[in-house]
Formats: structure tokens, C-alpha cells, sequence
């Protein structure tokens, strides 16, 4: 069965993460922690951000890894179609003992079974033991035993349960107890095929698996089980099987991924995210992270495995973003985007289109609420506001809205409120009329709540408003920025009261029953960098706050931001997608999908997160593992230490604490895993490192490695005792040889000072390209160079001070790429960033040089342009001409585009640059809506070409 309804959140490494080869034979994680994956061009280990080649400098000579095994004394051996290697996963040497190297075929031909190794090598079985300092490699089968049993000749894999050993013999399966021999046939439950891989579970359970078949054999049982994985015909030696925590067997498919489920196997495969190539090699490591090797497209981390289950438009999803979540009482989830809506049908596991028929201009569903009656409510941004029988199948509009939808929220009651951008508007079952008196002002509401009272709370550009029986109250809100603009709003039931607005950060407050609410200041450094676009709690009583750069939770004990490293489908969330189902899972609306938490309470309590010192460079030479060093000193070695994490899924935010005792009173912050220090001075030092995770706040155990530089010889006590009998016999050849001394000594320290200070020179110089690369990372879109959005947004702020004080005009201007999900649909990504690159390109070109264009999400654009006169189209007429005049090329591809743009001049009315982007959005709007490739100037109908 197909796993179409889940899109999977992958993390990629290639070659520039390290991996020097694609094509991944075996993965293996060792005691420490450690990551291995063996590949066709040398053995890689992970150090939390990147894999590391294990090669000729670690001892390790081969380059092809056919085999890894750790054996139970914590020995790690590495097969190579060039000879057998042991080591400590840092330092290796060949296992020599026979006249030959020892040459391991490729596959699962690696075992140990009493403190014995047993290996295949051209389809021999091999014994590997220890004698003295060496390895003593021989024959398991001797010439009459082969003779005896001819398949002993064809030895396909090795594996150890623990108590027997378990092999491929020719077209059967062979099991070795002591020196007894049992080959186990068609009669036993096992077909004639070549027989590869195994995986004892933990209700010990023995997996097998072939080609084509794949059974079990439980304990106590005289035959195996048919398990087959229906249609198997994968040919290879590299079948791995592995157990996640719900012990759930995973081995490869044909295609894909093969889960078994208890009673069938589940197939994961392109149409859920993962590449359309062969799958060699599986781990599920003890951090819950589950890695995929590949054949040529290096090692993939399925984020979020078993946490997150995530549909994008593959999986039947009608478009991103997704703005309103909600379950029917029907039990069909509806899911409200765009362009539209979709359906989650029960025991369904693809979304169709919804039955909900809106009229012809409706657009962006922003809104759903299930009605008791199985009926569904849904609010769409352009004003419609539709009920959908579902006895009858048929929709209705209930009312029209006289200005755009923010926010639709039904009440205890059953009042239908609407939040627009002209005020508070409420449908009694009867008709929609005007909320507020005159109380509540015509501007823009976007969120209302209901509190444990049945009070209702709304909130707005004017600020904080409460309805409580009738009675509607302004509410004076103290603590919180003067710019009481505020946009999202959550009332728990023990009066806990949340808000957030076009200001930096959440406010957190105790409502009464008067008319002020004092508030105070959320710490939390994430929350005051991101836009918030929800706030909720779920029944647990846990917050959730999502954002542009993924959703913070807290479980009332500490914060944890959820990303993609997590397992979310993206990281721009949608405006109020937010949706607690009635088993309390939770389901996230982004720009790009949208995810699935089935059980919020797995996220509570991150996997601990550990550190460690992995290699120590004096001089440019590696030294050997230690828990402490001594060394002599040198005026010119410089000291490098390597850093890894273990313990955690891969995460792009990772940092290290880090301070050289002795050398350095504070902590140094970085997300580098090497740490570079000139040569030491004599003494005694201590390094200490800790990782720590600013997305789960989370702060490693502190690692201690003690240096001790000894001072050169004529600081040590024996050259002291011996000027000092010098000094006994003659002191005046004693000043002499003294004031010499000193001579030397102050030489040497004025290099030391010379030497130093060029390196601060350098670290001053490095540290300031860093500050100008970040603060470059920080203010620009990655992809196309122009300002990203919160950074065009402050140019925007500025130019409006600007525009004021000098009484000059200024214009924004919305520019959307036409169609450009087709582009990405039909030539890829790669074909769609490349437009984005060129678009952007044309538009630095042809906007006037004191123009700045910025990323504003997806394909648009945001151009503050100073200078042009009101109502003038010429200018943005020659944008558009410049993204239509000739043709696109990119990525191999010829594509045309066109661009519609919405265009508005800052008014006097206009509060600040949110105002001028809604208007210039719904000129967008109407040029998009009037077929596209044109300019449009908020406030005139007309419609330029």
C-alpha cells in the first residue's frame, strides 16, 4: 500500500556536506554516538553538522567500504575490496594474519560471535581471531567440509543473533550452532534465493530477508513465516532492515521505503518526497533520527520521523498557502488555501477537492468552523461568507461582507463574528449588521477570542477591545509598546491573556474586569525576531505561536522552536493555521502544506544533547585520543581542536560555548566545529566546550580536555639548581651569564608580542568580514541577492520619514511572477530559481538607482521607488516590459514570464508602510484577478497593458 498521504521533510547530504561519494553502501552508528556511512570512495563519520572522511591519515586505506561492523568488545571493523581494517572509528590498522589481504565482499558480510570475527571474502566464510598482537585469519570451512556441502563454497552474508551464527549458503539459508550445521529450505519456509540481509527484533524475532522474499522465524518455531513484501525484485547485496520505536520493521522497496505496519507493508516512495533512486542502507539511531543511504544521492535524515506526517498539493492538497483547518462532524478534515479548499476524508489518506462550491471571485479561504449539524462555515478574504449543507450538498452564501475578511470566529452562542478591515461585523442566524456602536472603530480587526466568562475579546489596528454581555469596552492596555496596533490575540481559560502585533515580540498578561490590562514582555529572543501569525493553546493548555520562522511551543515548563529540522513541511506558517483535533494532535497550516502532529506530548522533552572533543591538533599533527595532554613548549604550534555533537537530529542553528581555562575568563560562542588557538604559553590549561540548541534551548553537559605545557628546560627546576651552584662559584661570571639570559629572554618576548599582535591583526580582520557577511546573511535573500523582507520593510519605514519630511512623492509597487508555480511544476526548481535570479536581475536594471527592490515571500517582489509622480504608470509599465521583453533561461530551460504589479502612493491617512502595502496588494489582487501581466494603481479602476 502506497503512503501517499505523507509528504516527507528530508535533510540532504552530498559533497557539500562532506561526502566525497554519493553511492552509500552501509550506515552503523557506534556506541559513542558516532554516524558511519560507508560509500564507494571511503568511510565518513558525522559530527553533527557534516561528515568527515576516516582515510589514509586515520590508517584507513581503502577506498571502496563494502562492510562495517562494531563487535561486542567495542571494536569497529571495516571492510574494503582491497583488505579488512579494525579500529577505534579514529585510528585504524589492517587485520593481517594471512598471506593475502583479506578482500570483504560487499553486503552484510560482517559478524562476531564469542569474541570472534567472521567475514566473507569471495564468497568464503572467514574466521578472524586474535593471536598476540596480530590477527590470525583462516578458513571456516575446511576442503571436506566444502566437499561435504558443496553451498558452504557460495557464502551470499554473515549475521550473529547473539547465540548462532546465520548465513547465506548458495540458494538457501544456513545456521551454525556450535559446530552443528543447518541448512534451512523450501520445507523450513524459506524459498530458493540468495539470502542477504537480517535483523533480529526486540521480541527476538528473526528477520530474513532475499531479493525477492522476506520471513521471520520466532522464537521457539520450527519454521519461518512468510512476511513477502509484494512484488520484490530488487537485486542487490545492500537489503538493510531495520526497528523504529514502535517497532515497525523498515527495509527497502523497490522503489522506495517498506514499512511494515503489523498486518501489511506501507510504501514510501517519490510521491511522498523521497528520490526516485535506490535505497542501499538504513539506520535508526538512538536519537530517534532515521537515516536513508542512497545510490547516488548521498544520505538523506527523515526530520520529524513518526512526529510530523505532512500533505503537500503532491498528496492531494489543492494549493499553498493554507490559511483555516477544521474537522467536520462528519470526521472529514477540511483543509482552506488559496485558490480554494480540500478534504481529508476518514481512513482516507489523500485530500480531494472539497464540495463547497464558492462563487467565481471568491478567493482565500481564511476561515472554517464546524457546525454541530455536520455543516461547514467558511470565510473567505474577498467577503463571502458560505455554509455548506452536507445533507443536501449544496453550498449557500449566508452574507457578503462590506470589506475584506480577517478573521471569522464563532462564538458560545452561535454568533458569527467577522473581523475585516472596516470594523467588527456579526451574523445573529439572520443578518450581518455593524458591531461596536460607537464604540468600536471602522479600521482593520484581525483575531477575536472568548474568554472562561463567555466575554469576547477582538483585536485590532485601534487597539484592544471586550464585548461582556452587551457592554463593549476599550481596553487600556499598560506595559506594551505605544503602537497598540495589535494583531493576534489568546485567552487561556485561567485568564491568561497573550498578545501580538506590528511590533516586535508576544505580550503576556492577567485580564480583569476593568478596563486596563497591564502587560508584560515575553523573553524570549526568537519570538522578538519573527511575525507572528497565531497564538493559540490546546487542551493541555500548551502555547503555540507560529511565525515566519516556524512555530514556537510552549509546554508550560520551557519554549522549543519547531522547524523543518523538526519535521515540519516549512517554516513560513500560515495566518491562523492553526487546528487542535478532537484526539488533541495538532495541524500546523504553512505556505508550503501542511503538517500533522499526532502526538504534541513526543515533543515535550528533546532528546539530550551531548558534546565531544574529537581530534586535537598540535602543530598541524593529529594527536591520539587522550583524556589529557601534555606537551612541550614550542613558540611555534598552534593548537586546533575538533568539535561533534551526538545525541540529536541535525540542526542549522547549532552553537558552541567554548573557553580555554587559564587563557580566557569568558565564553567564546560559535558555530564552527573547530576552535584554533596560537601557540601556548607554558602552564596548565583546561579546554571546555558545550553544544547548545537555541531551538530547544537546550545546553549540553560541559566537556573538560586538561593541557599541560611544559616550560623549555631552562625554566625547569634542575637548569634553577644549577645556576644557582654556578652562582656559588664565581659571581661574576654568574651576572654575566645572567644578564645574557635576560637578554635572550627579552628577544624572545618581543617576538612573542610581534607574533601575537599580527594575529590579532588578523582576528580583528576576520571577525570584521564576519560581522559584514552576517549582517549580509541577515538583511539579503539568499537566492537572488535583493533585500528580504524584513529588511525592505525598514527601507520602506525609513523612505516614508523621509518622503514626509521632504515632501516629495513615494510609491510602492507589488510585482508578482505570473504562473510561477507552473514554472516550478513543469521545469523544476532549479528553472524557478533561476527566473527568480533573472527577474530580480531585470528589475535592479530597470528600476531608477534611488529604487530598492526587495523579496517579499515566494515570487514577490516589493520596490520602494521615491520620487515618481502620482499616479504615473510609465515607470512600472517599463518593469513590466523588462520581465516580458525576452525570454527566460535558466537551468537548460526557455521560459516566458509576464508580471502583474500593483502600485500605491503613501497618502496622508497612511499610518505606517502596512497600510501602503495592503493597498498596493489589492491593486495586485486586481490585476492578477483581471487576467494578469498588466499595472494597476490602487484606487483606479483602469487597468494598464
Amino acid at each position: 500500500m502506497h503512503a501517499n498521504a505523507q509528504a516527507i521533510s528530508l535533510a540532504t547530504f552530498t559533497q557539500s556536506q562532506g561526502l566525497r561519494s554519493l553511492e552509500d553502501n552501509c550506515l552503523l552508528e557506534d556506541r559513542i554516538g558516532f554516524v558511519y556511512v560507508c560509500t564507494e570512495n571511503g568511510l565518513f563519520r558525522f559530527d553533527g553538522h557534516a561528515f568527515q572522511r576516516i582515510g589514509a591519515a586515520n590508517g584507513l586505506h581503502g577506498s571502496f567500504i563494502s562492510a562495517l561492523h562494531q563487535d561486542s568488545a567495542g571494536r569497529l571493523w571495516v571492510g574494503t575490496l582491497t583488505g579488512l581494517y579494525v579500529g577505534d572509528g579514529q585510528h585504524f590498522e589492517p587485520a593481517e594474519g594471512s598471506a593475502h589481504p583479506l578482500s570483504v565482499d560487499p553486503g552484510a558480510m560482517l559478524a562476531d560471535l564469542g569474541g570472534r570475527l567472521y567475514a566473507v571474502s569471495q564468497h568464503r566464510l572467514w574466521l578472524v581471531e586474535p593471536a598476540g598482537t596480530q590477527w590470525r585469519i583462516q578458513p571456516r570451512f575446511d576442503a571436506a567440509a566444502l566437499r561435504a556441502t558443496p553451498v558452504l563454497a557460495d557464502i551470499t552474508s554473515v549475521f550473529s543473533d547473539g547465540h548462532t551464527l546465520w548465513f547465506g549458503c548458495g540458494k538457501s539459508l544456513c545456521q551454525l550452532i556450535d559446530n552443528q550445521l543447518h541448512v534451512w529450505d523450501e520445507h523450513k519456509g524459506v524459498p530458493a534465493d540468495t539470502w542477504t540481509s537480517y535483523l533480529l527484533d526486540r521480541n527476538g524475532t528473526l528477520w530474513v530477508r532475499s531479493p525477492l522474499y522476506i520471513r521471520t522465524l520466532s522464537s521457539g518455531s520450527a519454521a519461518f513465516a512468510n512476511h513477502d513484501l509484494p512484488g520484490a525484485r530488487v537485486v542487490t547485496a545492500y537489503l538493510d532492515m531495520i526497528q523504529d520505536d514502535q517497532g515497525r520493521m523498515l527495509t527497502r522497496a523497490n522503489d522506495g521505503l517498506a514499512r511494515w505496519e503489523g498486518d501489511r507493508w506501507r510504501i514510501f516512495d517519490k510521491r511522498n518526497g523521497l528520490p526516485d533512486i535506490g535505497i542501499d542502507a538504513l539506520l535508526y539511531d538512538r536519537s530517534h533520527v532515521l537515516w536513508i543511504g542512497t545510490y547516488g544521492r548521498g544520505v538523506l535524515q527523515w526530520r520529524g520521523y513518526d512526529q510530523f506526517e505532512s500533505w503537500q498539493t503532491a498528496q492531494g492538497l489543492d494549493s499553498s498557502p493554507s490559511w483555516a483547518i477544521a474537522r467536520a462532524q462528519t470526521g472529514a478534515l477540511w483543509v482552506g488555501d488559496e485558490l480554494g479548499g480540500s478534504v481529508l476524508a476518514p481512513g482516507s489518506e489523500r485530500l480531494t477537492a472539497w464540495p463547497l462550491k464558492a462563487p467565481p471571485l471568491a478567493q482565500e479561504t481564511i476561515g472554517l468552523y464546524a457546525l454541530p449539524d455536520g455543516d461547514m462555515l467558511a470565510a473567505y478574504y474577498s467577503g463571502e461568507l458560505l455554509r455548506y449543507h452536507a445533507r443536501e450538498g449544496r453550498t449557500e452564501e449566508v452574507t457578503h461582507s462590506p470589506a475584506y475578511i480577517h478573521d471569522l470566529f464563532v462564538d458560545s452562542r452561535g454568533s458569527i463574528w467577522l473581523c475585516t478591515e472596516r470594523g467588527l461585523y456579526v451574523h445573529d442566524g439572520h443578518k450581518l449588521r455593524r458591531a461596536g456602536a460607537n464604540i468600536v472603530p471602522d479600521t482593520v480587526f484581525s483575531d477575536a477570542k472568548e474568554d472562561a466568562k463567555g466575554r469576547l475579546w477582538f483585536s485590532g489596528e485601534a487597539g484592544l477591545f471586550r464585548l461582556d454581555h452587551g457592554q463593549w469596552t476599550r481596553i487600556r492596555v499598560t506595559g506594551a509598546p505605544a503602537n497598540q496596533n495589535f494583531t493576534h490575540i489568546d485567552v487561556l481559560p485561567a485568564g491568561d491573556l497573550y498578545l501580538a502585533g506590528n511590533f516586535n515580540g508576544v505580550w503576556h498578561g492577567r485580564i480583569t474586569d476593568g478596563d486596563t490590562l497591564n502587560v508584560q514582555h515575553v523573553v524570549n529572543d526568537l519570538l522578538d525576531d519573527t511575525r507572528v501569525y497565531f497564538i493559540r493553546h490546546d487542551r493541555r493548555g500548551w502555547l503555540w505561536i507560529g511565525g515566519t520562522d516556524g512555530v514556537e511551543l510552549f509546554n508550560g515548563q520551557g519554549w522549543r522552536r519547531l522547524t523543518e529540522d523538526d519535521g515540519l513541511i516549512w517554516d513560513d506558517i500560515g495566518e491562523d493555521a492553526f487546528f487542535e483535533d478532537q484526539d488533541g494532535s495538532v495541524w500546523i497550516g504553512t505556505t508550503n502544506g501542511i503538517s500533522h502532529i499526532p502526538r504534541p506530548e513526543s515533543l515535550g522533552s528533546p532528546d539530550p544533547l551531548n558534546v565531544a572533543i574529537t581530534e586535537l591538533n598540535l602543530g598541524g599533527v593529529a594527536q591520539k585520543p587522550a583524556s589529557a595532554y601534555r606537551f612541550d613548549y614550542a613558540s611555534e604550534q598552534p593548537l586546533t581542536l575538533h568539535l561533534a555533537t551526538l545525541g540529536a537530529p541535525t540542526r542549522r542553528t547549532l552553537q558552541y560555548h567554548y573557553r580555554l581555562q587559564g587563557l580566557e575568563h569568558n565564553w567564546v560562542n560559535s558555530d564552527r566545529l573547530q576552535v584554533d588557538y596560537p601557540p601556548l604559553p607554558p602552564g596548565n590549561f583546561v579546554f571546555e566546550v558545550a553544544a547548545y540548541d537555541p531551538d530547544s534551548r537546550q545546553l549540553s553537559q560541559a566537556v573538560q580536555l586538561p593541557l599541560h605545557i611544559v616550560p623549555p628546560w631552562w625554566q625547569r627546576l634542575p637548569a634553577v639548581l644549577g645556576a644557582l651552584l654556578l652562582v656559588a662559584f664565581g659571581i661574576a661570571l654568574m651576572w654575566h651569564m645572567r644578564t645574557r639570559h635576560l637578554r635572550a629572554r627579552a628577544r624572545t618576548l618581543e617576538h612573542l608580542v610581534a607574533v601575537r599582535t599580527r594575529e590579532l591583526e588578523v582576528d580583528k580582520q576576520a571577525l570584521e568580514e564576519a560581522r559584514a557577511a552576517l549582517w549580509q546573511q541577515a538583511t539579503h535573500d539568499a537566492l537572488t541577492g535583493l533585500p528580504n523582507r524584513p529588511r525592505v520593510l525598514e527601507i520602506l519605514t525609513q523612505a516614508i520619514i523621509d518622503t514626509r519630511k521632504n515632501e516629495q512623492p513615494l510609491v510602492v509597487a507589488l510585482i508578482d511572477l505570473d504562473h510561477f508555480k507552473r514554472i516550478n511544476d513543469h521545469y523544476g526548481h532549479l528553472a524557478g530559481d533561476a527566473v527568480l535570479i533573472e527577474a530580480a536581475a531585470r528589475l535592479r536594471e530597470a528600476l531608477p538607482a534611488s529604487a530598492t527592490p526587495g523579496r517579499y515571500g515566494g515570487e514577490e517582489i516589493l520596490a520602494v521607488v521615491p520620487g515618481v509622480s502620482i499616479n504615473d504608470p510609465a515607470p512600472f509599465e517599463a518593469l513590466r516590459h523588462c520581465i516580458a521583453q525576452r525570454v527566460f533561461t535558466g537551468d537548460g530551460t526557455y521560459v516566458e514570464v509576464t508580471c502583474s504589479i500593483g502600485v500605491a502612493w503613501l497618502q496622508p491617512q497612511d499610518s505606517d508602510g502596512f497600510d501602503l502595502i495592503r493597498r498596493a496588494d489589492a491593486a495586485l489582487y486586481i490585476a492578477k484577478t483581471s487576467g494578469r501581466n498588466r499595472v494597476v494603481i490602487a484606487g483606479d479602476r483602469r487597468k494598464a497593458h
